[in-house]
């Protein structure tokens, strides 16, 4: 019996120290996705600019990015379409049809990032520059928080809502998470 009261405060210590684990990742959990929710599904809307001087589709080059970007060439916005492509496969210029329409530039940034991506902005545009930047929901806070950073012109960033099952949210959820961890780490890298 003496054994059974000296182990019974030791289990109970144990017990309060999971029970304390378990409430401090429940309440990270939490927290994170206080952050989260409203970051990656529920960005700040932005409305497209009167005029700008490009419209940028940043990768993937989807459909629904591209018809967009027409979209808002034939509203006025810009008369100039820059596309983010790939080097090769499927979405690289040359298997791209609309890279071949006129006023319309498809061009792969090095590295093949958000970052790279606005360094080619810089490039093909300078400082005085306005663009409007397209992207897909979750993305939109990481890019506006990488043009803030790297891009010298002027960014406003437009996204194209998509159906994304649970699997492809908890997906972006980290995957978002760990590029705004390197874009705080690396900026412009």
């Amino acid at each position: 019996m003496a054994t059974d009261s000296l182990t019974l405060p030791r289990t109970r210590r144990r017990r309060r120290g999971w029970v304390t684990a378990l409430a401090l990742v429940v309440a990270t959990v939490v927290a994170g996705l206080a952050i989260m929710v409203p970051a990656y599904v529920f960005p700040a809307v932005a409305a497209a600019p009167p005029r700008a001087d490009v419209i940028y589709v940043i990768g993937p080059p989807t459909e629904g990015r591209i018809a967009l970007a027409k979209q808002l060439r034939s509203e006025g916005v810009a008369d100039d379409i820059l596309i983010s492509v790939p080097s090769e496969g499927e979405q690289s210029a040359a298997n791209l049809s609309v890279c071949q329409e006129r006023k319309v530039t498809c061009a792969h940034p090095d590295p093949f990032t958000t970052a790279g991506e606005m360094a080619l902005l810089n490039t093909r545009y300078g400082p005085e520059a306005s663009a409007v930047v397209i992207t897909f929901t979750p993305h939109v806070s990481r890019t506006r928080f990488i043009a803030a950073q790297c891009a010298a012109a002027q960014v406003t960033v437009l996204d194209v809502r998509i159906p994304l099952d649970l699997g492809e949210w908890l997906y972006q959820f980290a995957y978002q998470t760990g590029g705004f961890a390197k874009a705080i780490a690396a900026p412009c890298s």
